[in-house]
């Protein structure tokens, strides 16, 4: 048996330094993948970078884009909590608030809009959004420091506060979660149920199509190339 001997080859250093890397522990982060996602691969979601997605979507589907009343396709809706009855969107769900120049919603509105919001990049579409939960979005807090909001770390606008999915009422939806401190610190709306708040949705996963780490290619090109090398030597030896 013939054993290839890489002490002297131009592909150890390769060798070495891609088996660094790949050995390396992996350190959880918010990644740009582009197209104005951010991916954070601790709770493995995908978020909108613009927190303002849910204000420019109702402006652009509704008669009144800077007024009330909301005349757009949410209306109607039925939205069905984990706990509590069944919900009906109406007008009264959703608020231009002119002090802040954007819209709002219910947690009700909120809940409706991202099962029906869709996100288009190119050819690819992004369908499956959902409100966060509490972990995704303490997760977020942890990630980009308690208290920054606006335009901070990969995002280009984060709500200072926004619906999550958690209900802890049967009577009636969970108080919107405020970036500040932790994601049960409600002292922003004084401990009480707002009727509309800012809404940021996720889908589950990495959404974009992303090539493996050049780490990787790095390794897989320096094993094809011991292969190579071992036939070769094989051959003249």
């Amino acid at each position: 048996m013939k054993f290839i001997d890489v002490r002297d080859s131009w592909l150890t250093p390769a060798v070495l330094v891609a088996t660094a890397l790949l050995c390396a522990p992996a350190q959880a982060s918010l990644t740009s993948i582009g197209n104005g996602l951010i991916y954070d691969d601790v709770s493995d979601v995908t978020w909108i970078s613009d927190g303002y997605a849910f204000s420019l979507d109702i402006a652009g589907t509704t008669a009144n884009p800077a007024a009330n009343p909301y005349t757009g396709p949410l209306l109607g809706s039925v939205v069905t909590p984990p706990v509590g009855s069944p919900h009906t969107i109406d007008a009264n769900d959703l608020s231009y608030q002119s002090g802040l120049g954007r819209w709002l919603g219910s947690w009700w509105a909120a809940s409706a809009w991202a099962d029906s919001f869709s996100y288009q990049y190119g050819s690819r579409t992004v369908a499956d959004w959902r409100l966060p939960t509490s972990a995704e979005a303490q997760h977020l807090i942890d990630a980009i420091g308690a208290g920054q909001y606006a335009a901070t770390g990969p995002f280009a606008w984060v709500p200072p506060f926004f619906w999550t999915v958690d209900v802890t009422s049967t009577s009636h939806a969970d108080v919107a979660r405020p970036l500040f401190g932790t994601i049960d610190n409600f002292s922003l709306m004084n401990g009480s149920l707002p009727r509309y708040s800012n809404i940021w949705a996720v889908a589950p996963g990495n959404v974009s199509s992303v090539p493996l780490p050049a780490a990787v290619w790095l390794f897989g090109s320096a094993l094809a190339g011991l292969g190579i090398c071992g036939r070769r030597r094989t051959a003249t030896e």
